[in-house]
């Protein structure tokens, strides 16, 4: 359970996090039937400041992220999960909250999370995350994460940072993908059912990396629904914020686990982190 739970925190701030990644060329991505605004009855400035195609949209927002060297991105992260075996049923909630100052090469992290479930004590651990190193504070103790561990994590962290085909799901989704306005920001917006809604997960977790065991997890899940939604400003085709809503559920050892999922995330401070310096505390505790 904690495995699954796990791999879907994963997947969404993959999801987050491929909005900020570096330059890619998905110059050839299909625009979505319908995605256009009509312009009929429009005056001239209305028309000067149409609704860019999903095209356009991806092609500069790449071009605005291709020089970003830093930034700071900010999620909360909502589940309510059911559990049902034989006769008995269980309903948790998990609140997670994460905040992550991130330098993207030489890559550096630092990121503070909080993660709260129904009738436990709430757990924050804090973590600096090199391109070969992590170490992590739980409590007051710092301690150096092992090396057979570390080193998929951090290729996974690498892979959604910087992502070769940057955006590449709303590809698989076009026709569940719009392109809308709100306030200073454009938005895409993609309501993802049926088939579409397993292939765009499976996009999405094997752009960032997996191993059989996440595969075969990821196999087993009925995910009835997904929506999301990227906002880009304005004016500066910087990443502002994503919604990700999911649905679904999967049956694992006599176990049915049904969960629905809600994460928010923002962006912001681009290039304003300038340094990540880790604590001789926790230098020490790889000695």
């Amino acid at each position: 359970m904690k495995k699954w739970t796990t791999l879907i925190i994963g997947a969404l701030l993959a999801v987050s996090m491929t909005a900020c990644g570096s330059d890619a060329d998905n110059s050839t991505a299909t625009p979505p039937a319908g995605n256009e605004t009509s312009n009929e009855g429009n005056t001239t400035a209305e028309q000067e400041t149409k609704i860019p195609t999903l095209d356009e949209l991806i092609e500069k927002t790449n071009a605005a992220t291709k020089d970003m060297k830093s930034f700071t991105t900010e999620a909360n992260i909502d589940q309510n999960l059911k559990m049902v075996a034989g006769e008995q049923s269980q309903d948790q909630q998990v609140k997670t909250s994460l905040k992550m100052d991130i330098i993207k090469d030489p890559m550096m992290i630092y990121q503070e999370m909080k993660m709260e479930m129904s009738g436990q004590e709430a757990q924050n651990v804090k973590q600096y995350i090199t391109s070969d190193k992590i170490y992590s504070q739980v409590g007051e103790q710092w301690v150096k994460i092992p090396d057979e561990q570390t080193k998929p994590l951090i290729e996974q962290m690498q892979a959604s940072m910087n992502p070769e085909g940057e955006l590449e799901q709303f590809k698989k989704i076009a026709e569940d993908t719009k392109i809308t306005e709100e306030g200073d920001n454009y938005v895409i917006n993609a309501d993802v059912s049926g088939d579409n809604v397993k292939e765009l997960a499976k996009a999405v977790i094997e752009q960032n990396g997996s191993d059989a065991q996440t595969q075969a997890m990821l196999d087993q899940m009925n995910i009835t629904s997904m929506k999301m939604k990227y906002m880009i400003n304005k004016e500066t085709y910087l990443p502002a914020s994503t919604d990700v809503n999911m649905v679904m559920n999967m049956e694992q050892e006599g176990q049915k686990i049904s969960m629905d999922m809600k994460m928010t995330s923002t962006f912001s401070n681009h290039n304003g982190v300038k340094e990540i310096k880790i604590p001789q505390e926790a230098l020490d505790s790889a000695k």
